[in-house]
């Protein structure tokens, strides 16, 4: 028989799967989250799931009226330009540390994704490219907070940034291949303005 799982544990369960619902769409904006029906449906009780919709509320998926409801929010269009402004800002800025601590095959890597991102057909395509990239910079910053940041705000970054892409135009294909001449050079300056002229923050 396997140990009882803790609260927290049971916390961090429901918030996952309530997070990950809410990003693929099976929760829809303007759902109701009743946490009686949702702790029967996950078999747990209803203060790990009231704990786990608190944490969601907190990052923006969920919204709360006292004794009225609780529901997916909304994605509105100041969320997603202000996650677009957050998004590219914390990307470039992890960036700037990593590089110089970015291993050849970190680098590598780095360079197939950014040819990923150059290549999306799709803005699905791009956010997950986008956000690999992200992932991959935070892990060879070895720096806590940006780990951590990124850990709390996984879901609402898959959430919000829907629809995102980097700018069009001519110079897009010249931006992409300084970017990637920058990435090889670990030339952290260079990378980092040149993301954040492909998102129009530079």
């Amino acid at each position: 028989m396997s140990a009882p799982r803790s609260r927290l544990a049971l916390v961090d369960e429901a918030y996952a799967a309530l997070g990950e619902a809410i990003v693929d769409g099976r929760l829809r904006p303007g759902d109701r989250l009743r946490d009686v029906e949702l702790a029967a449906y996950m078999g747990i009780s209803r203060t790990p799931v009231r704990e786990a919709l608190q944490k969601l509320q907190r990052i923006g998926l969920v919204e709360v009226a006292a004794n009225r409801y609780t529901r997916v929010a909304a994605l509105t269009d100041r969320a997603r330009t202000d996650m677009r402004e957050y998004a590219a800002h914390n990307i470039a800025s992890a960036m700037r540390v990593a590089l110089p601590r970015c291993t050849p095959e970190e680098i590598e890597t780095a360079l197939t994704l950014i040819d990923a991102m150059r290549d999306a057909d799709s803005s699905k395509t791009y956010v997950a490219a986008v956000l690999d990239l992200y992932a991959l910079m935070v892990a060879a910053s070895h720096n806590i907070p940006f780990q951590r940041t990124l850990e709390q705000t996984d879901l609402v970054l898959r959430r919000n940034l829907e629809g995102w892409e980097s700018i069009t135009g001519d110079t897009r294909p010249t931006l992409f291949a300084h970017l990637r001449t920058q990435l090889a050079a670990r030339d952290a300056n260079g990378a980092t303005w040149t993301f954040l002229a492909l998102h129009g923050f530079a």
